[in-house]
């Protein structure tokens, strides 16, 4: 899931200025002094502090630490599309390529028929009121809704669990409609949102692994229902999703 780098002073620049000024004071006033370099004595580029044949550079930890914040990052990236992407094809009942994430997709897997469940009526409600049926293979809707979720600022994995669940009903409804190609299309939608705007927040919670560990008691119901009153505000197409708690 997942520090950021420091930056090193001055943008990691150094800066050296050397002056040398000799006057020397008489009765008759002030007399330049010859001036004497001094002996510049050939040095190792690569070790010591000399003055010839070293040019000064930023330090290595910033380099490794901005190297492993960019290794991070790829691997949570290989890793989220991975993971969605199997998830929404097994809840279809679409074949799906092998993961070896099993622990995050059987959490998944818990946590979202868990949700779909308990709030069957909510999600169909919302769905219907999206109109689907007029936007085809268009799934753009996926991002306006995860983008509202989170418009408060405001990241937890209650609200993880309510946006992959409302994405694993949407793939639901459009594959039992035909529309097979929008599963694939709704787990694009749902990591490149979660990479791009919460990527940095599921770096620093423990990514996926994050997600198995918040999910280990099996009541989610707590975690995930303001999340879900917040759906319900989202307004989609000039359409706003209802949810009504019983």
């Amino acid at each position: 899931m997942f520090p950021g780098s420091k930056a090193s002073d001055d943008n990691g620049l150094w800066q050296s200025c050397i002056g040398i000024t000799a006057l020397n004071t008489s009765s008759g006033g002030f007399a330049r002094k010859p001036l004497v370099m001094p002996e510049l004595k050939p040095q190792n580029p690569f070790t010591g502090n000399g003055l010839q044949g070293s040019v000064p550079s930023s330090p290595e930890t910033d380099c490794e630490e901005i190297n492993d914040y960019t290794s991070s990052h790829a691997a949570l990236e290989m890793d989220t599309r991975e993971i969605i992407d199997a998830f929404l094809k097994n809840f279809t009942g679409l074949p799906h390529s092998k993961s070896g994430k099993k622990p995050v997709l059987s959490t998944m897997k818990r946590v979202v028929e868990s949700l779909a469940v308990k709030h069957e009526l909510a999600y169909k409600g919302m769905i219907a009121r999206l109109n689907l049926e007029l936007q085809g293979e268009d799934v753009s809707f996926i991002k306006t809704v995860a983008t509202e979720l989170f418009s408060d600022g405001i990241t937890n994995w209650g609200r993880i669990a309510s946006l992959l669940t409302f994405g694993a009903m949407v793939c639901k409804h459009q594959n039992d409609r035909g529309l097979s190609k929008c599963v694939s299309l709704v787990g694009e939608e749902i990591s490149s949102y979660l990479l791009t705007a919460q990527g940095d927040w599921l770096l620093k919670n423990k990514a996926w692994d994050g997600f198995v560990e918040f999910f280990h008691v099996p009541d989610t119901e707590a975690a995930v229902r303001n999340a879900l009153i917040t759906l319900g505000s989202v307004a989609t197409f000039g359409a706003a999703l209802a949810y009504l708690i019983r």
